[in-house]
């Protein structure tokens, strides 16, 4: 993507220093879990991660670009955080409300059983 920004305009959107960006560029050092969020926001994608192809593949993937631990999203929900974990592993699905406080949180929804990323 060549937006015409500089390193330094980069840095400024994301919240680090100019030469954190060109080290990240550069293959040198990759982001920090709380950078994260803001680079996927610039982006409009995660570039670490091919599509999630399952639930909770998907589901981990969207906590994660989101910053969130699991503690910290189940909190969120009002769930044990090991359910968030049941729910990562396919050993168990959201239902209920925790379907939509999920489409909510981190931008995906439920279509017949399946999980799709919000456009």
């Amino acid at each position: 993507m060549d937006l015409g920004l500089r390193q330094s305009d980069v840095a400024e959107r994301i919240g680090v220093w100019t030469s954190t960006v060109n080290y990240w560029e550069n293959n040198h050092f990759n982001p920090e879990v709380q950078y994260v969020p803001p680079i996927v926001a610039f982006l409009g994608y995660d570039p670490s991660r091919p599509p999630p192809a399952s639930f909770p593949l998907q589901l981990k993937a969207a906590r994660i670009a989101a910053g969130l631990t699991r503690r910290q999203f189940a909190a969120r929900l009002g769930v044990h955080p090991g359910t968030v974990a049941e729910w990562e592993r396919s050993e168990a699905r959201p239902v209920g409300a925790c379907r939509e406080q999920i489409k909510v949180l981190l931008g995906v929804y439920f279509d017949e059983g399946a999980v799709v990323a919000n456009p």
